[in-house]
């Protein structure tokens, strides 16, 4: 891995939240993986600017202020790279769909492992650049 790699996690709860950027933290090299934490969508629109670097963006689908699909077009506007993952509650297939065909990339149902939350992230850290080509 060439790049630095940074974490967008938009989560309303305070404690899951920190829970989530501690869990993703511990065993990441913070040199080269940055985990941000955003209290809800527009907390993250008015401080997030991509940049060059790699994103992965775990968002919560419902937000106060701003939604999660309205943060996920917002995403695409500018990075169609970045892997966007949705936590939700929800497991119906229309809203899956229907969040898939406006951006979304993976999911997490609630409650979720926070084990395997941390390893299927650190597996897109460790593929590193092959992950964007």
């Amino acid at each position: 891995m060439n790049e630095r790699i940074a974490v967008h996690i938009v989560e309303p709860d305070e404690v899951f939240r920190r829970i989530l950027i501690r869990t993703l933290e511990d065993g990441n090299d913070t040199q080269k993986v940055g985990v941000h934490g955003y209290s809800d969508g527009y907390d993250f629109m008015e401080r997030y600017k991509h940049e060059e670097e790699s994103c992965i963006y775990i968002i919560n689908d419902i937000l106060p202020k701003k939604n999660g699909i309205e943060l996920v077009q917002h995403i695409r506007k500018s990075d169609m790279k970045g892997v966007i993952y949705f936590m939700t509650r929800s497991n119906t297939e229309e809203e899956m769909v229907y969040a898939l065909n406006r951006g979304v990339d993976s999911y997490f149902i609630k409650p979720f492992n926070l084990k395997v939350f941390q390893a299927r992230i650190n597996r897109l850290i460790n593929r590193g650049d092959n992950l964007w080509t």
